[in-house]
């Protein structure tokens, strides 16, 4: 069964607090298994969670932001045969941003770039963006095979790119608040996230907790 992709300014909107909530859930996951694993509480900021030194196993805390992404995406994968979570397992393989990750590989940031040194000692960016493009690539192929809209590739192209935006957005806003490396933090914070962060991550999160389950349901299915 497909289901029809809708593309309503409030589809769009629900769809991008659901993507900033995904990237905010891959820092959100260093942060706390750096607290767990190393000394404490680092900081997080919308792009940058870092941890406090020394550390034990610091390949774990790098490791688990992209199994947090990469496994939203196969959440999605597996819910496309849900009828009544289909779309927003559509949406859910996009916001995860698991397909834009080699886009942060090339421009030398993103775990995948640190764990393949850590590893295998590689440290081209080219080689390594694009096996992070092939990770990214099967849930998107699957989201794909269940369009319905007559302009499936339209379609498909716009969810593609549409986190991107919402990305370039929170990088240049971090930079601006909080320093080129996410560590210029000035004012309160609770469990070293700035207060500006908590607040916008829980205001994100009602939103989306009021308006999915109308917007983010599946309106029709062929």
């Amino acid at each position: 069964m497909k289901v029809r992709v809708p593309y309503r300014p409030v589809h769009i909107f629900v769809f991008l607090l659901l993507a900033f909530l995904c990237y905010q859930a891959h820092q959100l996951t260093r942060h706390l298994v750096g607290a767990a694993l190393c000394s404490g509480f680092g900081t997080m900021t919308f792009t940058v969670a870092t941890t406090r030194a020394p550390c034990s196993f610091p390949t774990l805390v790098t490791l688990s932001g992209p199994l947090l992404t990469y496994g939203l995406a196969w959440f999605g994968v597996s819910l496309l045969r849900s009828p009544k979570y289909k779309l927003f397992a559509y949406a859910l393989i996009f916001a995860s941003f698991a397909h834009l990750r080699f886009i942060q590989t090339l421009t030398g940031r993103g775990d995948e770039l640190i764990l393949a040194e850590q590893w295998f000692g590689v440290t081209n960016r080219a080689s390594i963006a694009v096996i992070v493009f092939l990770i990214g690539l099967l849930p998107i192929i699957a989201a794909f095979r269940v369009i319905a809209n007559k302009r499936r590739n339209l379609v498909f192209i716009c969810s593609w790119l549409l986190p991107l935006p919402l990305l370039f957005a929170m990088l240049f806003g971090n930079q601006f608040l909080f320093g080129a490396n996410g560590n210029e933090i000035q004012g309160a914070t609770i469990l070293g996230i700035p207060l500006i962060v908590f607040i916008a991550d829980l205001i994100a999160g009602t939103l989306l907790i009021m308006l999915a389950p109308r917007y983010l349901h599946s309106p029709k299915e062929t």
